[in-house]
């Protein structure tokens, strides 16, 4: 995920923008635009309660994951560190989808380029994935990052999108996937809005919606998100607080999980649970959580987004922005406080991953030294794997619509 500090610049710079920008202009951004609505509001899972077990790629994605965590820690863009493994991390990725079966001709390097000054100047390569459906005249997009340099941001979210990608080789999809493992997330989502920006419209049209995975590992719930902010973005005045717009896929998300014998927990369900009991519902395995804050029973502190969409902080951004509905697979904490007071910037904001405010810095790992292989399993052994339990076949049941 997005380091904090870019991220709040990148909202200051998007509230400066909006107000600059014309009707028209901030039309262009409202989610949904494309119509999807009705295709979401239609479809049906070939996965369900009965077959999931074929569709969990569980154990794929935790050897995956080891090896991320023990050969792949350092993925950074801009190679700094000692051991940077980020061009070997995308021969790595190639060679497993190779090896699954898939060919040449599927696997796209999608070439970027950033020069925001000489001393900032990144070439960056998506890795793209494209099955062809039995109808390609719609598609489903589901991505993570595999640049950074921690175990669960975002070596989980690539290892289950491999993971998936991999154990679906042989499946059939009634429409066109395509899996990306982004490159630059971490210093601005790079590559995820370098792809969503050179969509066609036609492209953009056909797309039913887009799956982010990002930062699965360490949290204590797991989450699904989606839904927008609005024409005007994200409120910069808390008495402005409103809830998104365009939750369709949501909601198809949030029903498929139900229907696959998983809890979920809802807007509805955690609307004022905080207020009522000062803590968030007890975590417990085979669940889904969201954002729980509302207009209604907001964050004690630091109210921006609103239930169950969440920060503009990873790669469903430029999707978001090009009129695409996302889904979001994130683990974290929505209730918990950082280290300083419940003003600080990061309470209440999914930053802070774990009640265990003793482990990490204070109970956050993403963008932090702790975010490792070691860590995760000295800390929270099983965690990973009860997370992908629920993520991996909900993926597959995502995927596998009609």
């Amino acid at each position: 995920m997005r380091n904090v500090l870019r991220l709040l610049l990148i909202m200051i710079v998007i509230a400066i923008v909006l107000m600059g920008c014309s009707e028209e202009e901030i039309q262009v951004q409202e989610i949904n635009k494309n119509g999807s609505a009705k295709w979401i509001a239609s479809l049906s899972s070939d996965v369900n309660a009965e077959n999931m077990k074929d569709y969990d790629f569980t154990s794929l994605a935790m050897e995956y994951l080891e090896y991320i965590g023990q050969n792949l820690a350092n993925r950074d863009l801009d190679g700094a560190g000692d051991n940077n493994m980020h061009d070997a991390a995308q021969d790595w990725i190639i060679s497993e989808l190779i090896h699954a079966g898939y060919s040449m001709d599927q696997i796209e390097k999608e070439r970027f380029e950033v020069n925001w000054s000489e001393e900032e100047h990144y070439v960056g390569h998506n890795i793209i994935l494209t099955v062809k459906g039995e109808d390609p005249t719609r598609q489903i997009i589901a991505g993570a990052h595999y640049d950074g340099s921690g175990l669960g941001d975002n070596g989980s979210g690539m290892a289950l999108l491999l993971a998936n990608a991999v154990g679906m080789k042989d499946a059939t999809p009634h429409y066109t996937l395509k899996f990306i493992f982004f490159d630059g997330e971490e210093i601005g989502t790079l590559g995820s809005e370098y792809n969503a920006s050179h969509m066609s419209e036609e492209e953009v049209n056909r797309t039913i919606y887009m799956i982010n995975m990002d930062s699965l590992a360490f949290g204590d719930y797991c989450n699904i998100y989606g839904g927008s902010y609005g024409e005007e973005g994200v409120p910069t005045d808390p008495t402005q607080l409103r809830s998104p717009k365009a939750t369709e896929a949501y909601g198809f998300a949030a029903d498929t999980a139900e229907k696959l014998g998983f809890k979920v927990w809802r807007t509805g369900d955690l609307d004022g649970y905080y207020a009522k009991n000062g803590t968030g519902p007890t975590i417990e395995d085979g669940a889904f959580y969201t954002n729980p804050w509302t207009p209604e029973n907001p964050a004690p502190a630091n109210n921006s987004v609103m239930s169950p969409s969440t920060l503009p902080a990873s790669d469903h951004e430029g999707y978001m922005d090009r009129g695409i509905e996302y889904i979001y697979f994130e683990a974290t904490n929505w209730f918990a406080e950082s280290a300083d007071d419940e003003a600080d910037a990061l309470s209440y904001t999914g930053y802070v991953e774990t009640y265990d405010y003793e482990n990490g810095e204070h109970g956050m790992f993403m963008n932090t030294e702790y975010d490792t292989w070691e860590n995760l399993n000295k800390l929270y052994p099983g965690r990973v794997e009860k997370h992908y339990m629920l993520y991996s076949p909900l993926l597959s049941a995502l995927l596998m619509v009609k």
